[in-house]
Formats: C-alpha cells, sequence, structure tokens
C-alpha cells in the first residue's frame, strides 16, 4: 500500500518500493521545462538524474531557480549531437552552440562538456530557467545516476532525480541560507522513508552537518 507522505498546494506523494508518485494541481515553469528535457533524453537514450535545487521544487518548496541541473551518462560527441538533435526537434536551443551545425556541436562537446563543465539548453526561447546539462565524471556523478529516484508526475510524466539521502546532505555542504532551507525541506518530506544510516553516511563523507536537521524548527532558520 502506498504511504502518503503529504499534501501541500503542490499535490500528493507517495513513496514506495523505491518510486515516487507525485499527484500536482498544476506545473510550475522549472516542472515543465524538465519534463520536456526529460523527454529529450528519453528520446536519446541518455541516462540521467536531476539535482540541486529543482529537486526540492518539484516537491512543493516555494521558490524559483534558474536553472535545472541533468547529470547524464554521455561519454562521446556523437551522443551529445543525438541529444541536440533530439532537442533542436523538441523545441530546444543550445547556448553554447548551433544545433543545426554538427561542427559547432562538436566543438562545444570538447570545449565544454569533455572537461567537466556543463553547457545550457534553453526551451522555446525561454532564457530563466534553462537547463544545465553536463557529463558524469566522478564516482559521486556515477552513483547519483546508478542510483536515481523515478518520479511519476501524475500522467504528466516521469523524471528522475539523485538520491535522496545524498541530496539532502549535498546541499547541507554547500550550506546557504537557501541549500539549507532545500536539505529541511526535504527531509521534513521524507523523514519516514529515508534512509537515516545512509545519510548520515553521506554527512560524514561530504563533510556536512546533519544534526541540523533534528533541531527544534525555530532553529533551522
Amino acid at each position: 500500500m502506498w504511504g502518503k507522505l503529504s499534501r501541500k498546494d503542490s499535490g500528493v506523494i507517495r513513496f514506495n518500493e523505491g518510486v515516487i508518485r507525485l499527484r500536482k494541481h498544476s506545473l510550475s515553469p522549472e516542472d515543465s521545462i524538465a519534463l520536456a528535457f526529460a523527454k529529450v533524453l528519453e528520446e536519446a537514450d541518455i541516462k540521467y538524474a536531476v539535482v540541486a535545487g529543482y529537486v526540492a521544487i518539484l516537491f512543493g518548496r516555494g521558490r524559483r531557480s534558474d536553472d535545472i541541473d541533468f547529470i547524464t551518462d554521455i561519454q562521446s560527441e556523437d551522443e551529445f549531437i543525438s541529444v541536440c538533435r533530439v532537442a533542436g526537434n523538441r523545441g530546444f536551443n543550445l547556448m553554447q552552440g548551433d544545433l543545426r551545425n554538427i561542427e559547432s556541436l562538436r566543438k562545444a562537446y570538447r570545449a565544454y562538456l569533455a572537461k567537466g563543465l556543463s553547457v545550457r539548453f534553453i526551451y522555446r526561447n525561454i532564457i530563466l530557467p534553462n537547463i544545465e546539462f553536463k557529463a558524469a565524471k566522478t564516482t559521486l556523478d556515477a552513483y547519483t545516476i546508478e542510483n536515481r529516484i523515478p518520479v511519476y508526475i501524475g500522467d504528466m510524466g516521469l523524471i528522475y532525480i539523485s538520491p535522496l539521502e545524498l541530496q539532502i546532505a549535498y546541499k547541507l555542504k554547500l550550506g546557504s541560507e537557501k541549500d539549507i532551507g532545500d536539505a529541511v525541506f526535504l527531509y521534513e518530506l521524507f523523514k519516514e522513508r529515508i534512509d537515516r544510516d545512509q545519510l548520515a553516511e553521506w554527512c560524514l563523507k561530504l563533510g556536512a552537518d546533519c544534526s541540523i536537521l533534528e533541531q527544534p524548527e525555530e532553529e533551522k532558520s
């Protein structure tokens, strides 16, 4: 039986057996763009995980973001060109290159993705929010993709996100007020389902202080 975690303005969240089902009354601008790009990667057969601030926004945190971060397992120029071809057909443009010019795309891959840097896609000429797109380069990136969580947003689509324990620990490590707010939001929302030992392990590995998650509400702000 699905265990209901929370009802918020954004809808109802259910989490069971490693799958999240989310019913939303409406999509945010970030949702619409993230789902559109997730369909690009699905069509191009590229494995990915969404990380960073959008994860909290997806589940109803009341803030905006300038970008939506996708980590992908692309490993070649040709795979990147395939993604770009599909992206162009679905209304996206590339900030660092011309989607209609293969040589431009090869240059973008070599100058950015091959060096561990990200490129950005914009949707239907909307500058913000945009897609920040990078290739997995570290063991942490690889772990994130391998252990990603599927989130079904009603009948609107499917998107994969970072493991929650890692997401929360990484946000705590970043340490800004916004990042800590994201971490606390996700922890409170999913604390009945989070693996506490795994969360503590990630906090230790990343050098993050997870004690704030258990502080009284008035001390977390």
